[in-house]
């Protein structure tokens, strides 16, 4: 790996163990840092600019520093004419003769909240609270987030051969944001990938029937490397180490030595560039470059839920694939081994499908079909697999 992508070093920063730096970063932030407004506080930024100030001077530079003294003469004016000639609220009264569909539903919706639920004997029935959940709140400057870029995948072609017909270029998928105290595993439900929604049961004779399992449910091994690491998925007992396969084939050409980990590892454990393409592999063969773009501590200025990470930042938009035979509908349906189709693999959307395929709810000729994996009627179905206790 490191030899393949070898030219990107130039622009890779060196080797960094990411949580010893910053602890020490976060060390010296709490130094230099004035926590309290008050006297206290003044005389340490004093200490800190190498000055000593009379207390009249103070005041003086706190009233010409004083926010008040960002207000035009013309905003002023402007204000003080609003509040002459007033502004009348408008009630919510005004709402009630007015037609718009949206508003009537909204009304009916709010009744139907108010009612409380009754048994059959015409008893309201009494609901517990919920339990508040304890979210783990962040401490500002001592925990810090990585930021990782995830790539499509690609098809890449050997060295040796002469003339290549198609040169791989690297498409951004997302950037995922990710505490340093959180795991691979965490990290791994954030990337989201369309092979791991292919729908793997072939449902030609009933194209009504949900789909029950995607090929993340069925297939849910995978492992990410970093730094000569494989980082396995062991969530699930029958997942497969798909990196033996990998230290076979190194051990018999005098490659490595590598490490095996587990996906539990938290991200602050690496000790690892930042810059440098590493691998993200699922679903046997589908792999996805990821690199390690930046890190910095987490502020008051950011979300101190720790629930609310690992969290995306970006995610590049995917234009929708149109029926091969309207060209106007998107993708509902991929048929496969169609003897009335002259293409292997054919996209419809879900009105062409059952018009050309079934007569009266009845398959006609022989072919397989598979739910399109990124209608939106899927998505509900999306599980997060059982980690194992």
């Amino acid at each position: 790996m490191d030899q393949v992508y070898k030219i990107y070093d130039r622009q890779a920063s060196l080797k960094i163990c990411i949580k010893d730096y910053f602890h020490e970063y976060s060390e010296l932030i709490k130094s230099t840092m004035c926590y309290e407004n008050d006297k206290q506080s003044e005389e340490k930024i004093f200490q800190l600019m190498g000055t000593d100030l009379s207390q009249s001077r103070i005041l003086l530079m706190k009233h010409y520093c004083s926010i008040d003294n960002l207000t035009l003469p013309v905003e002023a004016a402007i204000t003080e004419e609003r509040e002459k000639l007033g502004y009348v609220n408008i009630p919510e009264r005004i709402l009630d003769n007015v037609s718009l569909e949206t508003i009537k539903v909204l009304k009916m919706l709010s009744k139907e909240a108010s009612v409380k639920p009754r048994n059959q004997n015409g008893i309201p029935i009494k609901y517990d609270k919920p339990k508040s959940i304890d979210n783990n709140l962040i401490k500002p400057y001592e925990e810090f987030l990585v930021y990782i870029r995830v790539y499509e995948p690609f098809k890449s072609q050997p060295r040796s051969l002469k003339y290549r017909t198609n040169i791989p270029t690297l498409k951004l998928k997302s950037v995922v944001s990710i505490l340093g105290s959180q795991t691979f595993y965490e990290l791994r439900q954030k990337i989201m990938c369309q092979s791991d929604l292919s729908i793997t049961k072939e449902i030609s004779e009933n194209p009504n029937q949900r789909p029950e399992s995607m090929a993340k449910d069925v297939y849910p091994s995978g492992f990410f490397y970093i730094e000569d690491t494989f980082y396995n998925d062991i969530s699930i007992p029958t997942n497969v180490d798909y990196s033996n396969i990998i230290l076979d084939w190194a051990a018999a050409h005098n490659i490595g030595p590598f490490e095996i980990a587990t996906m539990d590892a938290p991200i602050n454990s690496l000790y690892t560039k930042f810059g440098f393409p590493w691998v993200y592999q699922h679903q046997g063969c589908c792999e996805h470059l990821i690199v390690l773009t930046d890190a910095r501590l987490v502020t008051v200025d950011d979300v101190l839920t720790q629930s609310a990470y690992p969290r995306i930042e970006k995610i590049r938009p995917v234009s929708g694939k149109n029926c091969i035979y309207c060209g106007i509908f998107n993708v509902h349906w991929i048929v496969t081994e169609h003897d009335r189709i002259p293409h292997d693999t054919s996209y419809f959307c879900n009105r062409c499908f059952r018009s050309y395929n079934y007569v009266d709810g009845k398959k006609v000729g022989n072919f397989k079909a598979y739910s399109y994996p990124c209608i939106s009627q899927l998505m509900p179905i999306i599980r997060r697999p059982n980690k194992k206790s």
